[in-house]
């Protein structure tokens, strides 16, 4: 992890509370005490609660040895602090380094640094400054804390984003338009008299077959570790597609958005995108020359998709229109999606299929 190698404004700490030590008027074993604690700060990223629990016991040691053997480790004049000075920077890497590990196990040093200067009573005004240090480097050391784990959280959540849009278009589009390469190679191959024609045909076909199995293969790997995919809550898969493959085929399609788009789970956003897909094709095949109008209406709980076409027309041309989903199984797939199918002959000749979807 970058986060956990030392960095030059760490080696700065180390400069600075060395530097600030011989400042503080420690003298003799409590200069040495005090020091100690200093050059551990090269690895407060690394290690921050061995850093930590070392600047407490330099912290703790000093006042206990002046009480101990004033003698030996006179303590420092009244305005200096009563703690070694890389104390706030071990407390600081402590709550901004180690937030990934048991609040408790973090907290420990760091309460030893702040109670430790309360074994001299005699001092309080020098006390409740220093207090008040170590307390500023705490609730700094929490805001870094908090600021890394919502930047890592931001940019999780936009990776798996990507990863599911990229997953959901190669699933909606890039599939489904393979999808049509095979059929019409297939239909191809059973419409031809050629012997060539048929092989070429069949060869194409079953390299689109190949090719459809590495597209699964591919999706299934973006979606791995995020369930069913979708899981983030995604709107609709765009449509747009479709209509675009529709009218190439000869039956134009006017595709309209009304609302606020919703997020919905993947398995409605695949079936409301297998719905227009099914829709679309039955109307190819069984009225060709239609008038056709897709409507996306996003309401407070619900999204309900309409397919609707006119009456069509005996002598228009389509495209060879594959093998479409009958109506009781796209009935079955929209019930398994917690929605509801009506499909009904519209009053100027036409159909309508109309699926209504729970939003998440």
């Amino acid at each position: 992890m970058d986060g956990a190698r030392a960095r030059p404004i760490d080696a700065a700490a180390v400069l600075v509370a060395a530097g600030l030590t011989p400042a503080t008027g420690y003298a003799g074993p409590g200069l040495v005490v005090a020091l100690a604690g200093a050059l551990p700060l090269l690895w407060m990223r690394r290690a921050p609660l061995a850093v930590a629990w070392i600047c407490a016991g330099t912290a703790l040691a000093v006042p206990v040895l002046a009480l101990v053997v004033p003698s030996a480790v006179p303590l420092p004049a009244e305005g200096a602090p009563l703690w070694p000075p890389a104390a706030p920077f071990a407390a600081y890497g402590a709550m901004a380094f180690a937030a990934d590990r048991r609040p408790l196990s973090r907290w420990m040093p760091v309460l030893v640094i702040a109670f430790a200067v309360l074994t001299l009573p005699d001092r309080l005004p020098l006390i409740a400054r220093s207090e008040a240090v170590i307390a500023l480097a705490i609730m700094y050391g929490l805001y870094v804390s908090v600021r890394e784990q919502l930047r890592a959280e931001l940019a999780e959540r936009s990776e798996r984003i990507e990863r599911e849009r990229l997953a959901g278009e190669m699933h909606d589009v890039v599939t489904h338009r393979v999808s049509r390469i095979v059929l019409q190679a297939g239909v191809l191959a059973l419409a031809t008299g050629d012997d060539r024609a048929r092989a070429a045909a069949e060869d194409i076909r079953a390299t689109g077959c190949d090719a459809l199995d590495e597209l699964r293969h591919m999706v299934a790997l973006l979606r791995r570790g995020t369930g069913e995919g979708f899981d983030l809550g995604l709107p609709l898969p765009d449509l747009r597609p479709l209509v675009i493959d529709s009218a190439r085929d000869g039956v134009p399609v006017e595709l309209t958005v009304d609302g606020t788009p919703a997020p919905v789970s993947g398995l409605v956003g695949r079936t409301a995108y297998l719905v227009a897909e099914a829709a679309l094709a039955n109307v190819r095949k069984h009225a060709p020359g239609a008038e056709v109008r897709v409507l996306v209406r996003y309401a407070p709980g619900n999204v309900r998709i309409v397919v609707r076409n006119t009456g069509g027309l005996p002598d228009a041309w389509v495209a060879v229109a594959g093998p479409g989903m009958s109506l009781p199984d796209l009935r079955t797939r929209v019930e398994l999606a917690g929605g509801t199918l009506v499909c009904r002959p519209g009053e100027d000749g036409g159909f309508r299929v109309e699926a209504t979807f729970p939003t998440s």
